[in-house]
């Protein structure tokens, strides 16, 4: 995850030594779960990179390398959209599913609370 003058941005990370496998993404907000960041988020999908997976399409990500689930320039935007971005992103978490190359299988589960670390009030969250 990363939050910078210029893009906030979530990156699924490989620092193994063989491709990871992803099966499925799933974001989880207020106990309901979507397959798309975008359905979690209330701004125009068109305006953020972002990635969908089906059943019919997976990815790989090799080693020493990521994926990019969320990505959004905010160079132009004012601080209260700024905020308005980072308090959608920490009401997410995040669930991969991912196998190895010998059909092992794993789950990471990661809060995007993160996000918050600088908001005042936390609890609008």
């Amino acid at each position: 995850m990363g939050d910078q003058k210029k893009r906030l941005y979530i990156h699924i990370q490989n620092n193994g030594l063989g491709p990871m496998l992803i099966d499925t993404l799933t974001f989880i907000k207020q106990g309901h779960h979507y397959s798309a960041i975008s359905d979690c988020l209330n701004l125009d999908p068109k305006s953020y990179w972002h990635i969908l997976l089906s059943n019919m399409v997976k990815k790989i990500i090799l080693p020493n390398a990521h994926l990019v689930v969320f990505e959004k320039n905010i160079e132009s935007h004012s601080l209260e959209e700024i905020e308005s971005i980072r308090k959608q992103l920490s009401s997410i978490t995040l669930k991969v599913d991912y196998r190895d190359i010998y059909e092992n299988k794993f789950t990471l589960e990661r809060s995007l609370e993160w996000f918050s670390r600088y908001m005042v009030d936390k609890r609008d969250c």
